[in-house]
């Protein structure tokens, strides 16, 4: 009995339908996987070139009116990635039939076109395929597909069939990733108003500091969580998640300040995700500096924000966290604007307590009764207490701190190495940064010639000396005076050459460290009498240029003490002393600032080697001590002094 050819037929389209509707479902249930739009869509882009079989294509994403395309893969898709459509203009919903019709028109005259047409009825397409995605009549986007890569490398219907079931499913897939990221975004958004009601409702600066670190642990998961305030030249813990009262005292307080007074002096936003994987020279930095208390306070990664406004600096918020890279993109943000809402509160309180006191004399005058009528005994506790308080502000004095304008090292002690002959240099005898003392040789300069006519110098002055001893031996006086002359000028002409030859070994001048880089490569010059071939300097102790405001002059002298850190070395102070104040200030090219500025030198002791010449520094000079009256009233005392001089006619 012979095969029916209509049945088998019917079986292989009924085989290939279910291979579709199972490749369909396995496809779905991965793009069902995950609701993370980001991930998700290179998920979908490339499932579907690869169960179409495609070269290429593109994926277009609804963006309010257009089509924006996210993603695209071969030659036919360069320059898409970006690009916009109109929704409205063909390109969603008849796109695949418009395509299919183009295509179909220019394969016509293509030999693979006209085989595939004669083995099957099916309509095909050849090079393109697209189709929309659509949930509930509402636009998600459109996949487009190119260059078929298996079978005779045209699409046919099945390929239509299945992109479309694919569009279909990923446009749920996608559509539900949009819901889900808009709802966390509104989430976040609706946790971070609620902080920043509670942190607005006061004016209380304790209040907001306490509620900032306590609250944030419902936008970002953290071990450590911290609020520093900037006070006069360093910073204090004034809130520390989970607890009460900060003690100031204890030692991971004092390793939180360390690292908060590093930030704040950095003055930008820090995020190390992994103390052991540094990735930048400031991560680096900042872990060669806190390595040790990171590591025994079990802290992997950690995320600074200055709380900062126009008007400066205010603090620093500080998370800390066991686990490498806690915060994420999303986090950061959400921790930033709260950085930003917390540096508003923290202002509006600051100036809410620098009010003038304008209820102080009604509050006096509304209870003076009250005060009359105090028992004799408690007004003189309440007046000791009184004259204590004026005693302290006034009496109590310590050093006033000047801040200095761009600090600078420069070795102390520097001199210039330079020849007193000319000559070509044979031998170098120290290398850069080599230690010498005073009298050391540095350099030699050939010599030959000179060697050569002293010797000859010398043979002329023997010869003339025994001429002479010979003319008074016979009592020839004009003949004695003539050589003894002569003797005299070739004696006077060998100590020269001699001290000539002396000086073609140049030694050095003072003591101190050679800074000129790769001296052995001098070998060879020639360099002129009085040109510069080394530089000498004294790096145990250093000259520390500080600028100084003019308004500040009159409170410097000599001798007073400087206080300095490096960004090398955060954690540890140095100190110098004033050694000269200058006469005129610095040009407004060398201070680099709108402001006149005086160069005060300060000597800094270097013992260690640590400082550098070159290196710039945090310094402040510690001036005459003042009390907390003065401190308080010297700034408006000066202003007030300049208004009333301008005012005056």
């Amino acid at each position: 009995m012979l095969d029916d050819p209509t049945a088998s037929e019917g079986s292989e389209s009924l085989q290939a339908e279910v291979l579709r509707l199972r490749l369909l479902h396995s496809i779905s249930q991965e793009f069902t996987s995950s609701l993370d739009f980001d991930e998700l869509l290179p998920k979908v882009f490339n499932c579907v070139l690869s169960a179409v079989g495609a070269q290429g294509g593109s994926i277009w994403i609804a963006d309010g009116g257009v089509l924006r395309c996210r993603l695209a893969a071969g030659a036919a898709s360069q320059n898409l990635v970006g690009s916009e459509v109109p929704i409205g203009d063909g390109f969603v919903g008849d796109v695949a039939q418009k395509q299919r019709s183009t295509i179909v028109t220019r394969a016509m005259e293509d030999s693979r076109f006209q085989e595939h047409l004669d083995r099957s009825s099916t309509m095909v397409t050849l090079g393109v395929l697209a189709a929309p995605m659509v949930v509930k009549g509402e636009t998600v986007g459109s996949i487009q597909v190119a260059n078929k890569v298996t079978g005779d490398g045209i699409f046919d219907e099945g390929d239509r069939q299945l992109l479309e079931g694919l569009a279909s499913s990923a446009a749920v897939a996608l559509r539900n990733a949009q819901l889900h990221t808009a709802e966390k975004r509104a989430h976040d958004l609706a946790l971070l108003l609620e902080i920043s009601r509670e942190v607005t409702s006061t004016l209380d600066l304790d209040h907001i500091l306490q509620s900032v670190v306590n609250l944030a642990t419902r936008a970002i998961s953290f071990e450590t969580g911290a609020v520093a305030l900037r006070t006069g030249g360093g910073c204090e813990i004034r809130a520390v998640a989970g607890v009460d009262k900060v003690d100031a005292k204890a030692p991971p307080i004092r390793s939180l300040k360390d690292r908060a007074l590093w930030a704040q002096e950095r003055g930008k936003p820090f995020y190390l995700a992994d103390r052991d994987s540094p990735l930048e020279e400031d991560e680096q930095l900042f872990v060669n500096a806190f390595e040790n208390s990171l590591r025994s306070a079990g802290i992997r990664s950690v995320l600074y924000l200055p709380l900062s406004d126009e008007e400066g600096m205010l603090g620093v918020l500080m998370f800390e966290a066991a686990k490498p890279d806690f915060a994420g993109d999303t986090q950061r943000e959400m921790t930033a604007i709260l950085a930003n809402q917390t540096a508003v509160a923290l202002r509006n309180a600051e100036l809410y307590n620098q009010v003038p006191l304008v209820d102080m004399f009604g509050a006096i005058a509304r209870k003076k009764k009250k005060l009359l009528a105090v028992p004799g005994r408690r007004l003189a506790v309440y007046a000791t207490a009184a004259v204590a308080l004026i005693a302290a502000a006034t009496l109590i004095r310590w050093p006033l701190r000047i801040t200095g304008i761009n600090p600078t090292f420069r070795a102390a002690g520097y001199s210039e190495v330079r020849p007193i002959v000319s000559g070509v240099i044979e031998r170098v005898f120290v290398s850069e940064g080599a230690v010498v003392s005073r009298g050391d040789p540095l350099f030699q300069l050939r010599a030959t010639e000179l060697r050569a006519e002293s010797t000859a110098t010398a043979l002329a002055l023997r010869i003339a000396e025994r001429e002479g001893a010979r003319a008074q031996a016979n009592r020839d006086a004009a003949t004695e005076l003539l050589q003894r002359a002569r003797s005299n000028a070739f004696r006077e002409q060998l100590a020269l050459l001699n001290d000539e030859i002396a000086a073609t070994t140049v030694r050095a001048p003072v003591s101190g460290v050679v800074f000129t880089p790769r001296p052995h490569e001098l070998t060879g010059t020639r360099p002129a009498a009085g040109e510069t071939v080394l530089s000498l300097g004294r790096t145990d102790t250093l000259e520390l240029g500080i600028g100084v405001r003019q308004r500040d002059m009159d409170r410097i002298a000599v001798g007073q003490r400087v206080r300095l850190r490096v960004d090398a070395l955060p954690q540890r102070t140095f100190e110098g002393r004033v050694t000269f104040i200058p006469p005129l200030p610095l040009s407004p090219s060398s201070a680099g600032t709108a402001e006149v500025l005086f160069a005060v030198r300060a000597m800094v002791p270097n013992p260690d080697g640590l400082l550098r010449p070159g290196m710039a520094a945090k310094a402040r000079i510690l001036t005459a001590r003042t009390s907390v009256l003065g401190r308080l009233t010297r700034r408006p005392s000066r202003w007030l002094r300049l208004l009333w001089w301008r005012l005056k006619p």
